[in-house]
């Protein structure tokens, strides 16, 4: 097995030899061409004083031909010496990432974020710091909102079962994915949004060239240089030309309305096609066991030619259409020769020729990009268990299981097992003992099993179900809603959804801790006993200890579990380690005294000293 961090510090060293040396050519030959360009400039203008026979001519020549040669030296060595620095960025991200310093990379996905979202904010799944942030190695616009979707909504055993050959497959192509990476860097920085370019690409052409439009459109042109030829040379005179080229705006006028559309799709976007069309050459190139990976391969032959080559032409066809951006190409050259018209109708041929297949083709890529971030995050976590997930009756049994946004150096792994419908766990414990923590670690394992992840435990066997919380809850003064009603709607949702008949893990932190405490016991006694006959599994915390009858009430199917400080004098401590049965002690009036709020000593004690 690979060693990730062996492997990034490896290809960290070649690529920076490799971009010294690249740096040293390309030094090299910006003084050689700018060398060889004052030769030439200065052999033609010693011409003017000096003899300039067939010797001095042919020096000239050859400088300049060296010049031009250099040129395109320079200009491939500067497209090397992008492509060893894109490479570079990316190990060093890659790095950063191993080092737990990735909660400073730009894409968090905050904008992914909906508030309606059954689990996307209690359990950190899009913004800074963010479950999506730690995965997130897409390039493009639709990777991005991919990746999103696929922790925002499970998928089945099976789709689970090919993305995860797929995933496995991809984590040992490392060239493929930096390669990936390296090619779409632009598309971060742009970050273009390819719907509004789709919506047309789907659509009906508006042009529509009948043979009439196609002859007029060829022979107004020619017209049109004829006549200034010709007045040029006084053969005619210029009112004929000037009526052939008032002849063009009129037509283009009348049929802007029909141009526009096609006009505002493509244009200043041939770049990005450009980018797209090398992003589908490397999917298209790859030799791929995983039946998933074969077809999208097959997805991008969609028209009858490779996506990518199709792309391609789009992007020159698009190039040519962006000369019109100069302001007099715009009005002269383009009337006369009828630009716009051409264009579009070239476009058109593409809408109808390729069109159909662009959404399939950027879904395709998509899909992969998800894999490849899914990929890159297997490969960094050989530690990390491979997921058994299945469609069977409703379980989730974890060994090792930790959060995977925590740092090595911090993770305290513990053992979960809900191993039927109906089953719970009662999670008691003490302030910043780490109960949030493990409902959260059981929620964010559920999402990367069930989007076709590894996840940050030694095995996990888990069926598919609908992942529903209820822990961070806010009040709205614009809305008029308390805190209380919020969580209530919020625990009504995660009800609703398993006694519709969904196979539901609940996560539900200090479930209703808005009001007074018998109200509370009761309530929670009454939510807690519908998820269970409904089949929903999941866990509890809560600091209420009233709540421990309620494994008494529910015949064994809930267990309490809890974790607990250790005390040394004036000091706390945690080693967040899941202990069975109920905590018997608090830490609030310590914690009170700690931050210095007026707690005396001896209530605190005997507060903390009390079963």
């Amino acid at each position: 097995m690979t060693n990730p961090r062996a492997h990034y510090e490896r290809r960290k060293e070649q690529l920076t030899r490799q971009l010294a040396a690249t740096n040293r050519r390309f030094d090299l030959v910006s003084w050689a061409r700018l060398a060889t360009l004052l030769t030439a400039i200065g052999l033609v203008v010693a011409r003017t004083w000096l003899p300039f026979g067939t010797a001095g001519w042919l020096a000239a020549g050859t400088a300049s031909l060296a010049f031009v040669g250099l040129v395109a030296v320079h200009g491939r060595l500067a497209a090397q010496r992008h492509r060893n620095r894109a490479s570079l960025e990316f190990i060093h991200r890659a790095l950063a990432r191993m080092d737990g310093k990735w909660a400073s990379f730009p894409a968090d996905g905050k904008d992914l974020q909906r508030d309606d979202h059954p689990y996307a904010l209690d359990l950190d799944l899009f913004g800074p710091g963010s479950l999506y942030q730690l995965l997130n190695d897409t390039r493009t616009h639709p990777g991005r909102r991919r990746l999103g979707l696929w922790l925002s909504e499970p998928a089945d055993a099976t789709v689970v079962a090919e993305r995860q050959q797929a995933v496995r497959e991809l984590s040992g192509l490392h060239e493929l994915r930096e390669r990936l990476a390296v090619e779409g860097v632009a598309l971060v920085e742009t970050n273009p949004d390819p719907e509004p370019f789709l919506a047309w690409a789907s659509g009906e052409p508006h042009l529509r060239v009948s043979p009439g439009l196609k002859a007029l459109m060829w022979a107004l042109p020619i017209a049109n240089i004829g006549l200034l030829i010709a007045a040029m040379g006084a053969s005619v005179g210029v009112w004929a030309f000037a009526a052939g080229f008032g002849a063009s705006m009129l037509m283009l006028a009348r049929l802007g309305p029909r141009l526009r559309p096609a006009i505002q799709a493509a244009s200043q976007r041939s770049g990005d096609f450009e980018r797209f069309a090398r992003l589908l050459v490397i999917v298209e190139s790859g030799r791929f066991e995983a039946p998933v990976l074969r077809r999208i391969q097959a997805r991008l032959h969609g028209s009858g030619f490779k996506a990518s080559v199709e792309i391609g032409r789009l992007a020159r066809i698009v190039s040519t259409l962006e000369a019109r951006e100069n302001g007099a190409f715009r009005a002269i050259v383009g009337p006369l020769l009828l630009w716009d018209l051409h264009c579009v109708a070239a476009l058109e041929r593409w809408q109808r020729r390729a069109g159909p297949h662009a959404r399939d083709w950027l879904d395709a890529l998509a899909d992969f990009e998800a894999m490849t971030s899914l990929a890159t995050f297997a490969f960094e976590h050989p530690e990390y268990a491979w997921p058994a997930v299945d469609a069977g009756p409703l379980h989730f049994e974890a060994v090792g299981l930790g959060h995977p946004l925590l740092d090595a150096s911090r993770l305290v792994v513990n053992d979960v097992a809900l191993p039927e419908p109906g089953s719970a766990l009662l999670v008691t414990g003490s302030n910043m003992s780490g109960k949030s923590t493990l409902l959260r670690s059981m929620g964010a394992a559920a999402v990367l099993a069930l989007a076709g992840a590894p996840v940050c435990a030694r095995s996990l066997r888990v069926s598919v179900c609908a992942v529903r919380t209820s822990m961070r809850i806010s009040d709205s003064v614009r809305e008029g809603v308390s805190r209380f009603y919020a969580e209530i709607l919020k625990i009504k949702g995660v009800v609703d959804t398993a006694t519709q008949g969904r196979p539901v893990l609940f996560l539900l932190d200090e479930v209703l801790h808005g009001t007074n405490s018998r109200e509370r016991h009761l309530g929670a006694r009454a939510v807690l006993r519908a998820l269970l006959q409904a089949g929903a599994i999941g866990a509890i915390s809560t600091h209420d200890l009233a709540l421990a009858d309620l494994c008494d009430l529910t015949e064994g199917r809930v267990r309490t579990v809890h974790f607990q400080e250790q005390v040394d004098g004036d000091k706390m401590t945690f080693d967040y380690r899941l202990r069975d049965g109920l905590v018997r002690s608090g830490n609030a009036l310590r914690w009170m005294r700690t931050v210095g709020l007026p707690v005396p000593e001896d209530l605190a004690q005997e507060y903390t000293a009390s079963p």
